[in-house]
């Protein structure tokens, strides 16, 4: 929110100097920095018996304009180490992708702990990663994991804290979860490319059935309708100490390509409190993009490195978000990952999951290359 602050600040100073600031139509919106030099007038009088001379000396303003380098920020959906897939190279393939951004994050769909630790939760599907787990993930160069789903308390609260014990130590950060509720609510803080930024976690899963009631659990940080007041006070309690904020969000309806209404309104509720991004996981399937407020929503990425994805659930992506001067850009890196194996794909492919995610859209369309760009087209979900 900050950044979208300065944008405006930097407009006004170019009126004030009779330029005109041009953000780009396409990205989020842009951040330019300046300083500029205050002008100032000296005097000075010398006088003699014959002559009276007056010297004036000014300073001229000048303007520098402070530009910060580009970070990009990649995600990526649900993933999960389990059905012995710790064995298989499930991130081998798209090391390099993964690694290519400057910082990575994926929802981490299991808990990861040694078999035994904690109580299997009363539910029909319960998840459990081996502890080399956390070396798949620093091996592929993954930097920080989202811990808010509905997974995260599959064998109870041991084993959401041996999870985090194990990514403390393998150097993986997290969020959306925790030993308490303002644990499970603080943002994770990183220092990057001279900007300060936020990643809040949230989870809307389950809210309308009950899980062995997981959803009063105070590890996790929810967003269901008694919880929303909390979760807009953690993005907004975000914005007051980040320069840009994410909002990661695990919600919407499985197997669905098309979001529902509320997920829009609940999207809007963040970006009013301070959220610069939101993305989403939890449907096992790609869902649309949108802007809302000027700010990029992508409402689900699918399955990545999970086990069950088959057929259109191992469609998926990495996507990828360039914060620079002129806003923030996505660019969506199309693959497939069935079974749980992330894999590149041949170009027919790529252009098939764009073209599918174009129409799950909103307002946005992608081209071959995955860059995503406005359009006043419709698509099956609008």
């Amino acid at each position: 929110m900050k950044l979208r602050a300065a944008l405006l600040a930097v407009t006004l100073l170019a009126a004030a100097c009779g330029e005109t600031a041009v953000a780009d139509p396409v990205g989020a919106e842009a951040v330019t920095g300046s300083s500029t030099t205050t002008p100032t007038t000296t005097e000075a009088e010398t006088t003699s018996t014959t002559t009276t001379s007056t010297t004036t000396t000014s300073t001229t303003t000048t303007t520098t304009t402070t530009t910060l380098p580009p970070v990009v920020l990649g995600f990526a959906g649900d993933t999960s180490f389990t059905h012995g897939n710790e064995s298989r190279g499930p991130l081998v393939a798209v090391t390099e992708l993964l690694a290519a951004p400057d910082f990575m994050v994926v929802n981490l769909e299991t808990t990861v702990t040694e078999p035994g630790v904690g109580t299997k939760a009363n539910k029909t599907y319960t998840f459990r990663s081996p502890p080399e787990s956390v070396d798949l993930l620093t091996e592929a160069g993954i930097d920080a994991v989202s811990l808010a789903n509905n997974h995260t308390l599959d064998f109870a609260r041991p084993a959401l804290l041996r999870t985090v014990e194990l990514l403390d130590a393998g150097g993986v950060q997290h969020f959306g979860a925790g030993p308490d509720p303002d644990a499970a609510y603080a943002p994770l803080l990183v220092e990057l490319g001279g900007r300060t930024l936020a990643f809040v976690g949230l989870n809307r899963v389950p809210c309308d059935w009950s899980a062995s009631g997981e959803n009063t659990r105070p590890e996790v940080a929810w967003t269901c309708d008694a919880f929303v007041p909390d979760a807009l006070a953690a993005v907004a309690a975000a914005d007051e100490v980040a320069d840009f904020t994410v909002v990661m969000v695990h919600w919407g309806i499985e197997t669905k390509h098309c979001i529902e209404p509320w997920q829009r309104d609940l999207a809007t509720a963040y970006i009013d409190r301070g959220a610069d991004l939101v993305v989403g996981a939890h449907p096992h399937r790609l869902q649309g993009v949108e802007m809302i407020d000027g700010v990029w929503v992508a409402y689900s990425m699918g399955n990545f490195a999970f086990p069950s994805g088959r057929n259109a659930g191992a469609d998926t992506g990495i996507f990828l978000f360039e914060l620079n001067d002129a806003g923030v850009h996505l660019r969506v890196q199309p693959l497939r990952g069935p079974a749980g194996i992330v894999s590149t794909i041949d170009a027919a492919t790529g252009d098939r999951i764009l073209s599918d995610l174009t129409d799950y859209s909103f307002g946005v369309a992608f081209d071959e290359d995955g860059v995503a760009s406005r359009t006043d087209e419709g698509g099956t979900c609008g």
